[in-house]
């Protein structure tokens, strides 16, 4: 079934407004506005360390909010409810507050979008001993480990540099027998893979609920039984019931951790305090520009750096008590 999209101009102070007054009709609004990459810049986030330069592009565009429906009646039927609520905005508000609510509706064809970016996903080479594949695709056995994961409910494919950069070091270790934590995990992609690479059990983090639903479906696919790695849902630095639940697990061999700067040097204390005398501490996600600002806090908790590797302008490293 083709689709119908439907765009509509509004206002910076306008576009919540209009979005909470469709969305009960239409669902999911998306806002494109481009003040918020200031608000963005202006108001630093624990979360990120990077914006990309795409979404500083085309900065002149007016603020739009689009939903989607399908090309029927019933899609049809909305629609047109959508533009009684926009023309009874523009009877309270004005031009002035919600801007020309002018509303464009085109047709999107089904080209099975959806499924059309897999065509880019192919299998890849990680390291001498790991070759990552997506669950939809085959590769010729190269004598590798190989780890599967599909993508498209999750957080990550292995392929962009912190990533990449972990699961490479990872072959350098003796992971055999192995209890490991994943802080922030994600996919679960490097609490998999440990269990790949002879790990006891993996413990794997993650504030977010659908990282729960992608690791274990990652796991799923590489024949992990359920016995041998646990998921674990809450934010370990606001929730203490998080950090009882991860300490009763401890002391780990492995932790690894692929986040961002201020999240690492907030996690800090807890990463060391669950690590064991002779275990390995693997952090990643750390943008270049703040590299020195990371390693030097880990070293000035007594932690002594055993390697690290750079990539894309992006840093991890190796820590030992």
């Amino acid at each position: 079934m083709d689709y119908l999209k439907s765009i509509i101009i509004t206002t910076h102070e306008g576009a919540d407004v209009v979005a909470s007054e469709i969305s009960p009709l239409c669902g999911a609004c998306i806002i494109d506005d481009p003040k918020t990459v200031d608000e963005l810049l202006n108001s630093p986030s624990p979360r990120w360390d990077y914006i990309g330069e795409e979404v500083f592009e085309n900065a002149d565009r007016p603020v739009t909010v689009s939903f989607f429906a399908d090309d029927d009646e019933s899609g049809r039927r909305i629609i047109s409810d959508v533009s009684d609520i926009l023309e009874a905005l523009k009877n309270e508000g004005g031009k002035g507050f919600y801007g020309s609510l002018e509303m464009k509706t085109v047709i999107v064809k089904d080209e099975n979008w959806q499924n059309n970016w897999k065509q880019y996903f192919k299998p890849f080479p990680v390291g001498e001993k790991l070759i990552v594949r997506p669950s939809w695709e085959e590769c010729e056995n190269t004598g590798k480990t190989e780890l599967v994961i599909d993508p498209a409910s999750s957080f990550g494919t292995g392929s962009h540099a912190t990533t990449k950069m972990c699961l490479e070091h990872f072959q350098t270790l003796d992971i055999s027998g192995k209890n490991v934590f994943d802080a922030g995990c994600g996919s679960g992609i490097l609490a998999c893979c440990s269990l790949l690479f002879g790990a006891k059990h993996a413990l794997a983090c993650d504030i977010e609920e659908n990282a729960m639903t992608a690791t274990a479906e990652n796991m799923r696919l590489n024949n992990i039984p359920k016995d041998k790695y646990e998921t674990l849902l809450g934010d370990l630095l606001t929730d203490a019931r998080v950090r009882d639940e991860i300490s009763k697990k401890a002391p780990f061999d492995l932790i690894s951790a692929n986040i961002v700067a201020d999240v690492l040097i907030a996690m800090l204390p807890y990463l060391k305090s669950w690590l064991k005398p002779d275990g390995r501490l693997i952090i990643s996600g750390i943008i270049d520009t703040r590299a020195d600002e990371v390693l030097n806090a880990y070293l000035s908790a007594g932690l002594k750096k055993r390697g690290d590797r750079k990539d894309g302008g992006w840093v991890m490293y190796d820590f030992s008590k």
